[in-house]
């Protein structure tokens, strides 16, 4: 298979970054990419030596920063969301939020920051897009997703705090203007859990969302039980740090800072999990896996295990087959940036895997399988993440 490599933006206006979304805001019918990130943390790696170390050079620097920005397709022009230097965007995902019909950005913050903002999409995109916070309750939310994981009928922002180490949902208000959002509309899944990777999906087949929080799936417990309160945390049968209400299903337990996607990619009717260990070996001890898990007994199928932080993670039918590809590319964080692979493990049926490499030597993070120019072919966007940024597009040529 053949990608032609296009940077779009060689010079982004943020450092960090994190914000990777796709969506198509303008009615052209093709998505534009969302972009945004914490800022440059080194920013001698960016500035290069500044006289005499001022301080003042990198505060200045970092206040002519933009955290929040999108890509209009086609051409690639860049639009301001958020012109704030001081967003620390973190975690985001895509909902609508006040039910115009338009998709909203949520966004959570990242290190040291406490707040969770929606951005409200106006009705010409190009203009500034209105802030209003959700709340400050937790700490670093480096995952966010948007659906209706109590099964009422409604989305919820659902959430992941890793300094708070808490798994948590919000209900949208009637009126989601106010700010911040009700304490009643807060509800803790789980506490002590410190995880990254967000899925909310119907699993089991049984018409009820699960949430898939780490490599771990949280299921709602049967309506008598719900009665209790949603925030009473208690040990119960193994289910330790779970809220009543809640249970929790290790699908596999070993795995740090994974990636997940949920999908049939077996063919067998059912959905597997794919998992990738997204900041592997850089926050643990031992290099990056990536692997399907097969229900009901989550049996494990190893794709590879000596990958260097391999933080995206994509499932799509990228050779028109008709079966779910795997897409998984690595960081490089200035350490790994020339080696830094783009890996497609093409489906072959039944479960067999034939391992591509579709590029090397550019470095991506949270990288989306998406039909970019509407040629019926799935193509793949993403950005780096640090120290040296960029936006890019992988054209599908196949």
């Amino acid at each position: 298979m053949r990608f032609d490599h296009e940077v779009i933006d060689a010079s982004p206006p943020c450092g960090r970054l994190f914000v990777c979304q796709h969506t198509d805001l303008t009615g052209n019918g093709r998505p534009d990419l969302i972009v945004g990130g914490m800022g440059f943390e080194k920013l001698s790696d960016h500035l290069g030596p500044y006289p005499g170390g001022i301080p003042l050079v990198p505060r200045l620097f970092r206040r002519l920063e933009t955290d929040l920005f999108w890509y209009e397709n086609p051409g690639w022009e860049r639009h301001v969301i958020s012109s704030r230097s001081d967003l620390r965007a973190l975690g985001s995902t895509l909902g609508d939020v006040n039910g115009n019909g338009r998709s909203d950005l949520i966004v959570g913050q990242g290190y040291r920051a406490n707040d969770i903002y929606w951005f409200e999409q106006p009705e010409n995109p190009r203009q500034p897009w209105p802030q209003h916070l959700v709340a400050s309750d937790f700490e670093k939310y480096h995952d966010l997703a948007f659906g209706d994981i109590d099964n009422d009928g409604h989305p919820e922002i659902v959430g992941a705090s890793q300094d708070s180490e808490t798994v948590f949902y919000y209900d949208v208000p009637g009126d989601p203007y106010q700010s911040p959002w009700p304490e009643e509309c807060r509800h803790v899944i789980a506490r002590d859990t410190n995880v990254e990777g967000l899925e909310i999906v119907d699993i089991d087949g049984d018409g009820q969302n699960e949430l898939v929080a780490g490599t771990s799936i949280y299921r709602q417990r049967a309506a008598a039980e719900k009665d209790r309160p949603l925030d009473s945390i208690e040990a119960d049968g193994g289910q330790e740090n779970v809220a009543d209400g809640w249970h929790r299903e290790d699908v596999v337990t070993g795995w740090d800072w994974t990636r997940v996607e949920a999908g049939d990619v077996d063919g067998d009717g059912e959905l597997e999990l794919v998992f990738t260990e997204g900041d592997s070996p850089l926050l643990g001890n031992h290099m990056g896996r990536v692997g399907w898990f097969d229900p009901p007994d989550w049996t494990a199928h190893i794709l590879r295990n000596d990958l260097y932080c391999p933080h995206s993670v994509q499932l799509a039918d990228f050779d028109g087959n008709g079966r779910l590809d795997i897409y998984v590319a690595e960081m490089g964080l200035g350490n790994h940036d020339s080696e830094a692979e783009h890996l497609l493990f093409r489906n072959r049926g039944n479960g067999r895997f034939e391992e591509t490499v579709i590029e090397r030597g550019v470095p991506t993070h949270e990288a989306k399988a998406v039909d970019i120019d509407g040629d019926g072919r799935i193509d793949i966007v993403g950005k780096s993440y640090e120290p040296n940024t960029h936006v890019d597009v992988w054209h599908n040529r196949t």
